[in-house]
C-alpha cells in the first residue's frame, strides 16, 4: 500500500510540474544577431547573365541578354541591389564585376 500511494504521489507531482511547463504566458527573449537571407547568384555565359535569389520562399530568376565586351550593369529583382562592371584598363577582356545589396 505504502507503495503505491509513493507512486500516485509522484504522478501527481510531475503531472503539475508538466502543467507548470506549459502555462508559462510570458518571459523574455534575448536575440543577438542578424536573422539573413542568402545572397542571390549570379551565372555568366556568353549571351546573357542569369540572376537567382530566393525570398520570403520563392525562387526569383531574371535573365539579362549580354553583347560581347559589354557587360551591362543591371538592378537584381525586387531592388534587392545593384549589378556594376569596370574594366581593367580599358580591357575588355578584364573586368571586375561588384554586386552591392541594399
Amino acid at each position: 500500500m505504502n507503495r503505491l500511494a509513493m507512486l500516485l504521489f509522484f504522478g501527481f507531482g510531475a503531472s503539475g510540474m508538466t502543467q507548470a511547463a506549459v502555462n508559462v504566458s510570458s518571459g523574455t527573449i534575448h536575440f543577438h544577431g542578424a536573422i539573413v537571407e542568402d545572397i542571390c547568384s549570379l551565372n555568366m555565359s556568353q549571351s546573357e547573365v542569369i540572376s537567382h535569389c530566393f525570398r520570403e520562399g520563392k525562387s526569383i530568376v531574371q535573365r539579362h541578354a549580354i553583347a560581347p565586351r559589354n557587360l551591362p550593369d543591371f538592378s537584381l529583382p525586387q531592388s534587392l541591389g545593384q549589378v556594376t562592371t569596370r574594366y581593367i584598363n580599358n580591357n575588355p577582356y578584364l573586368a571586375i564585376v561588384t554586386v552591392t545589396y541594399n
